[in-house]
């Protein structure tokens, strides 16, 4: 096997590699004996017929077609060994050459790891804040509790702020209905500032069945940034009126939620979002610790492709929280008015530090010895085919050779920021 190797811009590198016959032969040997399978060749069971019989039948250049992935995978591999050379991501193949009795000849164009020094950040210093529930933090869950339980009779009266409101309306900007800006009966309770400012207050005084047209602007900084800012038009009709009656916050509450009492709900309050604020808490001091030492380290040219690959990354992961919320991804671009191809730029500067990130845990871990053993992997798979052993699907992907590969990425990852923790947050 011949290597020519070729320096690119932007961390790259780009290989020539020439295959022999003598290294191509096992691998065509292999494809042969695969097409043979469905082929009926007179006196050889399937996958038995020798090379020259299925050369005749097929041609030796169809045999050289289906050995090329392996070829090439294979060859690669004992490239990348060689050269001693730490890609990232797939290379990108062109054959320049093949031909039957003559050597493979392929160029891969290959993104490398850029080099990472890091800086002395064993003497950085995160400072990690007390989690704690506030008195505040418990009023506000239990008015929530509260207002689950409220109960509500329909009333022949003028709606009154605390009351619930069931309501057609449309929006509209220059006499045009905006996109999802029809609803009928739509349900929302007077001072709760679900709605745009000044809308709410459009509807205290109506009663059944009264209509009323107003103007109100969008806020300037709505989360639809095509109407940030607008004056529209509100046509409203108002369908019903609901007294609510809330119950009071003392111990039947509590036992309708199934506790004890109002202490032991409390309690149980007090617990759940001090967790909560430990997690989140957590959660901004590891980001903190990381982001410190990404800024002292210094790390080589990115390579693009790598960049590419997480914003690729990010765009299903924002697909998925927006299917989550029972929304398409067509309605979602079309709301904050920008193409797929917008997010994408918009998300290159995150990428990249998301990027770098990887870099500086992957150096960490590398010069830290951090390792994470079979068994550890082993125990991992037995507790998530102990929790998911009902979910068929669950169960297929954990015991995937890929899934295997991720769990241990995440555990190393886990580790070495576990190390991180004990070192610099304080």
């Amino acid at each position: 096997m011949q290597i020519t190797k070729k320096e690119l811009a932007k961390n790259q590198i780009e290989l020539t590699i020439e295959v022999d016959l003598e290294e191509m032969k096992p691998h065509l040997e292999k494809a042969a004996a695969k097409m043979s399978l469905n082929a009926k060749l007179p006196g050889f069971r399937p996958g038995k017929a020798p090379y020259e019989l299925v050369k005749n039948k097929f041609g030796e250049m169809a045999i050289y077609q289906e050995a090329l992935d392996l070829i090439v995978g294979d060859s690669f591999y004992k490239t990348i060994v060689r050269e001693k050379i730490e890609s990232i991501g797939q290379p990108d193949i062109k054959i320049e050459k093949i031909a039957p009795g003559n050597p493979i000849i392929y160029i891969a164009t290959v993104a490398l790891l850029p080099k990472v020094t890091l800086g002395a950040w064993q003497t950085l210093e995160i400072k990690k804040n007390k989690a704690e529930a506030t008195d505040e933090d418990i009023n506000k869950t239990l008015e929530q509790l509260q207002n689950l339980q409220v109960k509500e009779k329909i009333v022949d009266r003028a709606a009154q702020k605390g009351d619930k409101a069931e309501v057609d309306f449309e929006v509209l900007i220059d006499k045009v209905v905006i996109e999802g800006g029809k609803n009928t009966k739509y349900p929302l309770v007077l001072g709760d500032g679900r709605m745009i400012p000044g809308f709410e207050e459009q509807i205290i005084g109506l009663k059944n069945g009264a209509q009323k047209e107003f103007e109100l602007a969008f806020p300037k900084e709505y989360f639809q940034k095509n109407l940030a800012g607008k004056t529209a038009t509100f046509k409203v009709k108002l369908q019903a009126v609901y007294e609510r009656e809330l119950p009071k916050i003392d111990d039947a509450l509590a036992k309708a939620i199934g506790l004890e009492s109002l202490k032991q709900l409390k309690e149980q309050l007090t617990q759940n979002i001090t967790q909560d604020k430990e997690i989140k808490e957590k959660n901004r001091v590891e980001t903190a610790a990381i982001e410190a030492i990404v800024k002292q380290a210094t790390i080589g040219e990115i390579p693009e492709k790598l960049i590419a690959n997480e914003v690729h990354k990010m765009s299903h992961e924002l697909e998925h929280g927006v299917a989550r919320q029972g929304m398409d991804m067509a309605g979602y671009l079309k709301s904050i008015n920008k193409t797929m191809d917008d997010l994408k730029k918009d998300f290159h500067p995150q990428a990249e530090e998301r990027v770098k990130a990887a870099l500086v845990m992957r150096q960490i871990a590398q010069e830290e010895k951090i390792k994470v053993e079979d068994k550890q992997i082993d125990e991992e798979i037995k507790q998530q085919m102990t929790m998911y052993k009902d979910n068929k699907e669950a169960v297929k992907n954990i015991t995937h050779p890929h899934y295997r590969e991720h769990l241990a990425n995440m555990l190393a990852n886990q580790k070495t920021m576990d190390l991180i923790a004990s070192k610099i947050i304080k």
